[in-house]
């Protein structure tokens, strides 16, 4: 019986062993699976965790539209691209992801001169030139020339100081501030 009794138990063991073989087997897998999302996955949590530290503004802009930029860097063509969309969409919308967010003193709304050049931007290819600021690096002019000859000065600066894909337009939309004048002004 005695024996027997050790056999049982060395089976026994070879079973618990083997479940912790299978176990640590898991374990390295899960282990591995964990690592490689991580690879996988970091790099664009990493950019939302930046541009949430850096504010709403941060985020550079990039759309598809027909512009020959002159003098401007990527950021500043695709601010441009995307400004000339919403303009040709006459999109409200569109118009809101070029200027400072609403909570970073933007617009609260744009008014129809916003729009005054929806027709010219559906026109054609427009040239556009970044005139830089010789006295201020986060400043610059924009001049617009429309296919059809309209032209168009709008001024951009960088919103986020700490971003140099933050570029917005500053002139355009209805300021805060005019939205709800002193009722001395009513």
């Amino acid at each position: 019986m005695a024996g027997g009794t050790g056999a049982a138990d060395a089976g026994a063991g070879d079973s618990g062993a083997s479940r912790r073989a299978t176990r640590r087997r898991i374990i390295a897998v899960t282990a591995v699976l964990v690592v490689l999302l991580g690879v996988w996955l970091g790099p664009a949590a990493w950019r939302k965790a930046r541009d949430y530290s850096e504010g709403p503004d941060a985020a550079g802009r990039s759309c598809a539209w027909q512009v020959d930029v002159r003098a401007g860097d990527a950021d500043q063509a695709g601010l441009i691209r995307c400004y000339l969309r919403a303009l040709a969409h006459h999109s409200p919308s569109e118009l809101r992801a070029v200027v400072p967010s609403r909570d970073d003193g933007g617009p609260t709304g744009f008014p129809t001169s916003d729009f005054a050049h929806t027709h010219d931007a559906n026109s054609g290819t427009a040239t556009a030139t970044v005139v830089a600021n010789d006295s201020d690096s986060a400043d610059a002019t924009v001049l617009i020339r429309y296919a059809d000859q309209a032209r168009d000065q709008l001024e951009i600066h960088l919103a986020s100081p700490s971003s140099r894909a933050s570029w917005r337009f500053w002139n355009l939309g209805t300021p805060p501030d005019a939205a709800n004048p002193p009722p001395a002004a009513r």
